[in-house]
């Protein structure tokens, strides 16, 4: 497996975003404001992993805190957007081709077997003696001296806690891993392992692999401060099962990766169940199927949506067949139930509306909020595709929408049939642009009493 990681020379902030308070954690997070700045060094932005034979994680994305930075991959509520950075570092890593390297050496000395110790015809007795080998082989017989040992321990490439490059946090779990083989834990019964870091440099609030496909460790990373945040562990595990994060526009018209309050995959640290497009990959809903065949232009569909949290019959996936490029338009009702106990209050009880083009389970795409109907906005529409979707009530456990497809300017035809061209929500006389074609279609008679001046019978 080959892994590129891309990142930045920076220096690390002095701060890091905490989450909430909860009991008892607030000692941590005045140690955490009280860390002093870190020197200037290289922070992995994105991890890329690759291998030719089976499907690889597309990316794994280190979380950072507050005020912005290195894109994140479980960004703190309230931070900044990522900005860009200021100079791009890729680095080209390559998995090593073994993680324990055991070897035995075996000196072969040749003598007489008539107890002289004479040495065979041909050969000499050794030139080095036993303690030299052992001085040339162990890095415990030769402290501080190069030897073979030294050279192939941890891959040749050293770690610290001083610093957090992928080297370093990888390192930490190789070291964990031994140490648990030592102690007899057999860590292959276990596809998924999340390492809980302590205080160190690394700024992030978590790091993982997203996918993994068996062809090597599963791995996610929580730094210090969030080991009892469940958002921020399921976040990660979430990249495990190539989830991608779950972003939306903000008011300054740019894109905010971790911006949907809605999904497990924003930002942390509320705890939440996945939006409905990651629910879909993971197979957790089965949403109803709508497409050009099933959605004509000018018509007005009647839906009602489950609650997401109740069970798995919810939601809407739209595939706009008639727009070419166009992702699909996920539409799902979210209420505080399960696992989504937790929702915030702005979200709970609303119509949540994604696109994403995720195509499958192993397809990691960000996906995008859109609008969420309920609480005074009623009505979404979506320019790239024609589609207008209403909020008609919302309750406990469902929500009732109509979902309609443009199909150009009212006609006199749309209005005869009662069709919705417009997608306004009127049809027929009830909608002024209909009613205005029927006038001219059926002009009124003009009463004697109003003929213009001038004009004669």
């Amino acid at each position: 497996m080959a892994i590129e990681v891309t990142g930045e020379w920076q220096q690390q902030r002095q701060q890091q975003q905490q989450p909430a308070a909860a009991p008892g954690r607030a000692q941590s997070a005045a140690a955490a404001a009280a860390r002093p700045a870190q020197p200037p060094g290289f922070v992995a932005a994105s991890i890329r992993a690759s291998r030719a034979t089976a499907a690889a994680p597309r990316a794994v994305t280190v979380a950072a805190g507050a005020g912005g930075g290195v894109v994140a991959a479980a960004a703190a509520a309230g931070g900044a957007a990522a900005q860009p950075a200021a100079a791009t570092v890729v680095l080209s890593y390559h998995q090593p081709v073994t993680s324990t390297l055991t070897a035995v050496f075996i000196p072969i000395v040749a003598a007489v077997a008539d107890g002289s110790g004479a040495a065979c015809p041909g050969t000499a007795p050794p030139r080095v003696a036993m303690e030299e080998v052992k001085k040339a082989v162990f890095a415990e017989a030769s402290p501080g001296a190069p030897t073979v040992g030294s050279t192939f321990n941890h891959y040749g490439v050293p770690w610290s806690f001083e610093k957090c490059d992928f080297d370093d946090f990888n390192g930490w779990a190789d070291v964990a891993d031994a140490e648990l083989a030592r102690r007899g834990v057999d860590l292959s019964q276990y596809k998924h392992r999340v390492y809980l870091l302590p205080p160190s440099a690394c700024a992030f609030v978590g790091l993982a692999y997203i996918g993994c496909d068996g062809s090597y460790d599963c791995r996610s990373w929580l730094a210090a401060d969030y080991w009892a945040i469940p958002q921020a562990i399921a976040h990660e595990l979430g990249h495990n099962l190539f989830m991608a994060h779950a972003g939306s526009s903000d008011t300054g018209g740019g894109f905010d990766e971790y911006g949907d309050s809605a999904g497990l995959m924003g930002s942390c640290c509320s705890p939440r169940c996945p939006n409905t497009p990651h629910a879909w990959q993971l197979g957790w809903i089965a949403p109803r199927l709508l497409d050009g065949g099933s959605l004509p232009a000018g018509q007005t569909l009647e839906v009602s949506l489950a609650s997401q949290a109740a069970t798995p019959r919810s939601g809407l996936r739209i595939v706009p067949s008639w727009a070419a490029g166009v992702d699909p338009i996920f539409v799902g009702y979210r209420t505080r139930a399960r696992g989504d106990v937790g929702l915030a209050p702005e979200a709970a009880r609303r119509v949540h509306i994604h696109t994403a083009a995720i195509a499958n389970p192993y397809d990691a795409r960000v996906t995008v909020w859109r609008a969420a109907l309920g609480g005074g906005a009623d009505v979404w529409e979506h320019p790239a595709s024609g589609l207008v979707v209403r909020l008609v009530g919302a309750g406990p456990s469902a929500a009732a929408i109509t979902v309609c497809r443009k199909g150009g300017a009212e006609t006199v035809a749309s209005c005869a049939a009662g069709r919705d061209n417009d997608c306004n929500g009127l049809v027929g006389a009830g909608d002024p642009a209909c009613a205005a074609l029927l006038r001219k279609r059926h002009p009124r008679h003009t009463p004697l009493g109003k003929l213009p001046r001038g004009r004669r019978l």
